[in-house]
């Protein structure tokens, strides 16, 4: 009690003796007036404190500099923030750019207030080397503070608003960069927190600074077609308004124009201009009830007709940011499409504000729900990535607003980035599960792995046991936790790959040696001599490249020289193809069609198996194979290539590439793929080139053996209205 009353004391003793400006105090009224729970006493503490913190510091436009955190705190009162959190944006630059440090503000204000300060300080080029390691590490401090108290990133948004709007103060390069970078992170996460007001403003505000002369185009347009835009949302509220009365049917109806930079994108998606693109507007229905959603919904589509394609129910299944409302598309007057969105009061109050509107009751259970399972996710990716450039693009990809929205057999809703494909959703689901991903049925069509999937998709993953990522799935995948997982799993079967590789060359160098298993070298006496921690490390370094052949030779021959240091990037001394050589004929390395970045095949020749090979041992990549009479061999020296061959037990299909010369002949391609069915061949994809009297096709699929191979080119050949046929 008396601890409490000292405070008291304090409190009084500071608010007699602080000396407040009339503009000062004006800005403390308005403060209150967008938000009343706030305490006068402790704003005009703080307002005294960055008034004093900031003296003699002004913006680029010669304003004040607290002209700055003033609507900052403006922004975050009008979205109804607590205390701390104003306070937070009163004082967000005070360490970074005074004196002050976080100890006094802590002090002063609590710790809450001092967490989020210095959650928005910026990582200084002190701490940090470069430009995007500063940037990459800033941002990383954000989103680990972001995850511990959301509130964090209102005050980060409200700063990033008050600049955007006073940025024409700066060079035109430095508005570029700066609004480029708000299209990349800050309106993402603006979407991801539900604030689609504040949203659109930092959209148009950074396409204005990005692409200048397009953003005035539209503008200049919408003032020219401002009068013919309002007659037409006025014709479609007219016959709203009427079937809601005569439905005695108790609604709001608002028409608003969409937001410059989402007209700029309809343009882009559709290709076409400005006066080509009718649902530039959209008609809001509010209710009082969800029941009364549907209803409404249901006179919406007795009036016009719905485009089914475009209806969504955000209501029955919410965003993750807790957006709710009925989407509809209705062909309306002059069968011009129109967009309609249906809500409750309370739901239009999310729209507008957010995660906002809920923290007042919700603080302290929020990340109880699934509302920010993102963020969590984010945080734990991030912790994965350390390459900077790396983790600004993860960035870039993850926190864009949802692309599309699928679902499981089971009806649980997942949201991926627009261009996804099956493989980004398998790993969403389950990470076994996208690395044993074979295909998937959507909507009762069974599709490949890099099939793009569409929004609103049920999918039913395929997978196999005996399936295992492949490296071009890293091309393939769009989703960070996708490509994480598959980076994973190649770095640890990498290494695998590479041991056994380093083993079995081993095994090799024995037997050319003659040693039985009695004189095998003991692990100390390798460990010692090469210098590698155990076994395991021995047969690794073997397999990547790191010792080659020649010291194994030198070592196993008890030569006396010490193993010289040899640069990663040194190709393997190995053996040559002279066919006198015991080692290449007596001992070829066995090689199975199994992709792989330690058995590669070479996309000069492709081998196949059937074909005649030889293996070219190289650095990080492991074995190398090429036809034997392939071209590239040429500027290879001879040394560095040893004898392989196919291993008798090859089951695993391999990608053929066949090209075919035509008559431009009606249903030839049916005849193609006829032959691919008869063949019982799985056809990866088809491509068609037509002209007047030719056509060339191209065929990729999977088979077996080049027995296989050969006897499908020869059945194409003897289509009629094939000139020629070649193995690609």
């Amino acid at each position: 009690m008396r601890h409490f009353k000292s405070l008291i004391l304090n409190k009084l003793e500071m608010m007699d003796q602080i000396s407040l400006t009339t503009n000062q105090e004006h800005i403390i009224d308005m403060l209150l007036r967008k938000n009343p729970k706030l305490d006068r006493g402790i704003l005009e503490t703080a307002v005294a404190f960055i008034a004093d913190a900031h003296e003699g510091q002004y913006r680029k436009s010669g304003m004040p500099y607290t002209e700055h955190p003033y609507e900052v705190a403006k922004i975050l009162a009008d979205l109804k923030q607590d205390q701390p959190t104003v306070l937070a944006g009163l004082l967000h630059d005070v360490v970074e750019d005074t004196p002050h440090t976080l100890k006094e503000i802590a002090e002063k204000f609590g710790e809450d207030t001092a967490f989020m300060v210095d959650a928005v300080t910026k990582i200084t080029e002190a701490q940090e080397a470069s430009k995007t390691a500063q940037k990459a590490e800033t941002y990383r401090k954000l989103i680990t503070a972001m995850a511990k108290d959301p509130r964090v990133i209102m005050i980060k948004i409200a700063d990033r608003i008050h600049n955007m709007r006073t940025m024409r103060y700066m060079k035109p390069e430095k508005r570029r960069i700066i609004a480029q970078e708000t299209l990349d992170i800050y309106v993402p996460l603006t979407h991801r927190f539900g604030l689609y007001n504040l949203k659109n403003e930092l959209e148009d505000l950074s396409f204005k600074y990005v692409n200048p002369d397009e953003y005035q185009k539209i503008v200049e347009a919408l003032i020219e077609n401002k009068e013919n835009r309002e007659k037409y949302i006025q014709s479609v509220i007219g016959p709203l308004q009427i079937k809601m009365a005569l439905e005695d049917f108790d609604c709001t109806i608002q028409g608003r124009t969409k937001n410059i930079y989402s007209i700029h994108n309809k343009m882009i998606n559709r290709g076409c201009q400005f006066e080509d693109i009718f649902d530039i507007f959209a008609i809001r229905i509010i209710v009082e009830t969800i029941p009364e959603c549907y209803l409404a919904l249901g006179y919406v589509h007795n009036l016009w007709t719905p485009m089914q394609s475009r209806f969504k129910d955000y209501i029955a299944t919410p965003k993750p940011n807790l957006y709710q409302s009925i989407h509809t598309t209705v062909i309306g007057p002059e069968n011009k499409m129109v967009e309609v969105q249906i809500r409750t009061k309370d739901m239009d109050l999310t729209a507008e504000k957010g995660f906002a509107a809920h923290w007042a009751y919700k603080l302290e259970t929020q990340h109880e729900g699934e509302e920010l399972a993102w963020l969590d996710h984010m945080v734990k990716l991030q912790s994965e990535i350390s390459d900077s450039k790396e983790y600004l693009d993860f960035l870039k990809v993850d926190l864009k607003p949802e692309g599309i929205t699928v679902f499981t057999p089971q009806g649980t809703s997942i949201e991926l980035p627009d261009g996804s494909c099956v493989l980004d959703f398998a790993f969403a689901v389950h990470s076994e599960l996208g690395l044993h991903c074979i295909g998937a049925r959507i909507n009762d069509e069974v599709v490949s792995p890099d099939k793009i999937i569409p929004n609103g998709a049920t999918i039913q993953i395929l997978k196999s046991q005996n399936q295992e990522p492949s490296p071009e799935w890293l091309d393939i995948v769009k989703t960070v936790k996708a490509k994480q997982e598959l980076r994973r799993w190649m770095k640890t079967s990498i290494i695998q790959q590479a041991r056994s590789l380093g083993k079995e060359i081993w095994t090799r160098e024995l037997r050319l040696k003659k040693i039985d298993k009695q004189h095998t070298p003991q692990e100390a006496e390798i460990k010692s001599y090469f210098g590698v921690l155990s076994k395991d490390d021995f047969f690794e370094r073997i397999g990547q490249g790191e010792l080659p052949l020649a010291d194994l030779q030198r070592f196993l021959s008890h030569g006396d020289i010490a193993p010289k240091e040899v640069s990663a990037l040194r190709f393997f001394p190995t053996f040559n193809k002279d066919k006198k050589n015991e080692h290449d004929d007596n001992m070829p390395l066995q090689i199975g069609q199994e992709t792989s970045l330690l058995i590669h095949f070479a996309e000069c020749c492709a081998p196949v198996p059937g074909d005649e090979i030889v293996g070219v041992l190289r650095p990080q990549i492991g074995i190398e194979v090429h036809k034997v009479h392939c071209q590239a061999l040429k500027e290879l020296p001879t040394e560095q290539q040893i004898a392989v061959k196919w291993s008798e037990d090859t089951t695993k299909p391999f990608t053929s590439h066949v090209k075919i010369e035509t008559d431009n002949r009606k249903n030839i391609t049916i005849d193609i793929l006829q032959e691919l069915k008869n063949a019982n061949v799985f056809l990866d994809r088809m491509t068609v080139v037509g002209a007047q009297y030719s056509g060339r096709i191209r065929i990729v699929f999977k088979a077996f053996r080049k027995e296989q191979v050969d006897t499908i080119i020869s059945k194409i050949h003897q289509i009629p209205g094939v000139r020629e046929v070649e193995n690609a």
